[in-house]
């Protein structure tokens, strides 16, 4: 619980630096997705000495490495389309939709058994971000984004599953470094690094923000991985944790604050999620 704690504190950091990194800064889908991989490898590096770094030197490690690079890919190139359309609260709502599924993938993998409470508080979680998604069908075209949405939930629901599977061959930290070096350098192209700061409205400012942020990134990723290797149920409720947060940031926002959908919304996702953790002590 206290990692997953941890995790959120850091994802919601970055978060609203991905909308930042979209809205204010401008980066389409290539330059985010090569930014998030370039920019967090180097902080991963330093990490590497004090991580987990068993890695078996065989051809399932260097599919799971591809895999977890192109599962990155489309949840970057993916997330960068959506969050023009809708905000960072609403995209997490959406999430939630992998709950159940991950749940039932534990239950299949034997590292969950059925507990009729559990669907119960995934049931009112669920809910919560129903409510939540409602609040924004007056603003979202949706008919632009289905398809990115559809991409995006495969995407973060595959990218805790396949490093679940990837633990038997390489460690998820090992592969999580390799597969960014990889997706890095096939954006090179595409994002064309030293027109970024020139075409940016922010300038290099704006390229600074965003790559300082892949700090807290590669701290949560790590994270991330210890959880989804424990639970994928645990690793699909951060995202859910993490709206609840930037609904009480959104608060004290007086620009923007936040409708009594999404209040209420959040309210019941937080009795989800806690009700949830306390059926595991039952």
């Amino acid at each position: 619980m206290l990692i997953m704690l941890g995790v959120v504190a850091l994802y919601t950091i970055c978060s609203l630096n991905d909308k930042y990194a979209v809205s204010k800064a401008g980066f389409n889908g290539y330059r985010l997705t090569f930014l998030m991989a370039a920019g967090t490898v180097p902080f991963l590096a330093v990490m590497l000495p004090f991580a987990d770094r068993s890695f078996t030197l065989c051809p399932q490690s260097f599919i799971f490495i591809l895999l977890i690079a192109l599962s990155k890919y489309l949840e970057f190139f993916t997330g960068a389309a959506i969050l023009k359309e809708m905000s960072v609260f609403e995209l997490k709502a959406w999430l939630g939709i992998i709950l159940f599924v991950s749940y039932f993938s534990d239950i299949i993998m034997n590292t969950a058994t059925f507990n009729i409470l559990k669907i119960l508080c995934i049931g009112i979680t669920v809910a919560g971000l129903v409510i939540i998604a409602k609040s924004g069908r007056g603003t979202v075209h949706y008919k632009k984004i289905v398809l990115p949405l559809i991409v995006y939930l495969a995407a973060k629901f595959g990218y805790g599953f396949i490093m679940v599977q990837a633990e038997k061959y390489i460690s998820s930290t090992m592969t999580l470094f390799f597969a960014l070096i990889v997706l890095a350098l096939v954006m090179i192209p595409f994002a064309k690094p030293l027109k970024m700061a020139k075409e940016s409205p922010e300038g290099i400012k704006g390229v600074i923000i965003v790559v300082l942020c892949k700090l807290p990134n590669a701290l949560g990723l790590m994270g991330e991985n210890a959880v989804a290797a424990q639970s994928l149920t645990n690793y699909s409720f951060i995202q859910p944790m993490i709206l609840v947060v930037v609904l009480i940031i959104g608060l004290f926002n007086k620009e923007q604050k936040p409708s009594a959908l999404n209040i209420t919304g959040s309210i019941i996702c937080t009795a989800g999620i806690l009700g949830f953790q306390l059926a595991g002590l039952i």
